[in-house]
């Protein structure tokens, strides 16, 4: 990898136009973006302008697998930017993740009123992050950072195997993107070219100096120190001035994309789906139907973190839940089945569509029910707790075995010392070997037994008995 770095570095070192990468004298950005205008980014202060945008700034951090909760997160981001007429930072700091989630992201920041600044942080923003960043109003990168390696690679969660495309039918779809998106905000047409054909990389430094990005700067104040007072024109159609104050408020991100993202790791949703499997035909094959529950449960959350429709998994979660739960009422108990519905239900509502378009529910509605929801879950979960501490309590407790040993009985004949007769000892009539002489009446204790035949002698007074 350092090897490789060297490399691209050299090239780019002894690049013999600034601005222009050729690959072999030909420039790559004319011939696949042609000649490109700035029309949209970053202008100086003397630009005229439409309105003033500031003084609040927003912040959001992108961390990890670029998947449809980020591009929901930043869509909500942008929202609410709008609606407080503040600029929004979305601080990047991923390998990359999925071409459909980074595309939508590309829209949302296209149709955005307010400007959104990319800006990478601590590592890099590989791949999908890259996109993300040159298709942002603003580019920027902390120093020690790196971009690029944008060609699409078919990622197979289960087995962890990559390949990379080379199909022209998906690779000449991205490179219109960052011409339309990218060129069209004043970046290198070349270098974003050669992001997709070559899988160039670059730092911060390299990457200002080849017009890759608008700013460097250590901290998000440096940033907005670097960009308050300039003109950002819209790709809506119209300028903005960047009036800023220097706080900075964190948006976090809302339960469902909390979720979402979690499971979206490549490692866990592979691990969910196989185990899920095993599972799942482990149960069926045995019968069981409570293993079959968690397993629709794994598969279903590893379904969802490799990028199945997360508002389908929602729905499919709580029928899956409902169902388990119905089942529950008609079997002895609470066990594993109504806890695998409880589970699915619970978050089912969590990753529920809130406040978008088409199918959605309201944020308040959605707050509601999530909220009765943990309640009846919290009520439920206490009573299966305190049935299975009774249930442990009383496992760990050692047997009570019935012994006829010191049980009191009566004589019902005459029996000599050593001789044998019968006894009626707990409700029955016993054969038995005395140790005293007994009368028909006398009170007798058992000592022992030996096959069908009790060992007795007369009761003391001490002992239940009424004689000496």
């Amino acid at each position: 990898m350092r090897a490789l770095s060297a490399a691209v570095v050299a090239f780019l070192v002894l690049a013999p136009v600034f601005g222009v990468m050729a690959f072999g004298g030909e420039d790559l950005g004319l011939r696949y973006c042609g000649e490109v205008v700035q029309l949209y980014g970053l202008f100086g202060e003397s630009e005229g302008f439409d309105r003033v945008v500031g003084p609040r700034v927003y912040s959001i951090r992108v961390e990890g697998v670029i998947d449809y909760s980020m591009a929901e997160y930043i869509s909500l981001a942008i929202d609410r930017a709008e609606r407080d007429n503040a600029l929004l930072i979305v601080e990047l700091n991923t390998p990359g993740g999925l071409l459909d989630a980074a595309l939508e992201i590309v829209s949302s920041l296209s149709k955005a009123e307010v400007p959104v600044v990319g800006y990478v942080v601590d590592k890099w923003a590989e791949s999908a992050g890259t996109m993300i960043l040159v298709a942002s109003h603003v580019a920027a990168m902390q120093p020690g950072t790196i971009i690029g390696s944008l060609q699409p690679i078919q990622y197979d969660p289960a087995s962890g195997t990559y390949r990379p495309i080379n199909e022209s039918k998906i690779i000449n779809p991205i490179i219109e993107v960052l011409c339309e998106h990218g060129a069209s905000r004043g970046r290198n047409s070349t270098a974003l070219i050669r992001f997709v054909l070559f899988n160039d990389n670059y730092g911060a430094s390299e990457a200002l100096k080849y017009g890759i990005i608008d700013v460097v700067a250590r901290d998000p104040i440096e940033l907005i120190e670097k960009i308050d007072g300039k003109v950002v024109k819209l790709p809506s159609g119209s300028a903005v001035k960047l009036e800023l104050g220097r706080e900075v408020e964190e948006l976090q991100p809302t339960l469902r994309i909390r979720i979402l993202h979690t499971l979206s790791d490549p490692l866990l949703s592979g691990l969910l789906l196989s185990l899920g499997m095993l599972v799942l035909l482990f149960s069926l094959v045995s019968g069981n139907p409570g293993g079959i529950g968690v397993g629709a449960l794994l598969l279903l959350l590893g379904l969802a973190g490799s990028g199945f429709n997360p508002n389908i998994t929602s729905l499919l979660l709580l029928l899956g839940g409902s169902i388990l739960l119905f089942i529950e009422l008609y079997t002895p108990g609470f066990g594993i089945i109504g806890g695998t519905g409880i589970v699915m239900i619970v978050l089912g509502i969590a990753i529920l569509p809130v406040g978008g378009e088409g199918f959605s529910v309201s944020p308040g509605y959605a707050k509601q029910l999530l909220q009765s929801l943990y309640a009846t879950g919290a009520v439920l979960g206490a009573f299966t707790g305190f049935v299975v501490y009774k249930v442990m309590k009383v496992r760990k407790r050692k047997p009570d075995t019935w012994t006829i040993v010191n049980a009191l009985g009566r004589a019902t004949e005459e029996i000599r010392r050593g001789g044998e007769g019968f006894v009626f000892v707990e409700g029955e009539y016993w054969k038995a070997r005395s140790l005293d002489d007994l009368k028909p009446g006398d009170p007798i204790i058992v000592v022992g037994k030996e096959g069908p035949v009790l060992l007795v002698r007369k009761a003391r007074r001490d002992e239940g008995g009424t004689g000496a």
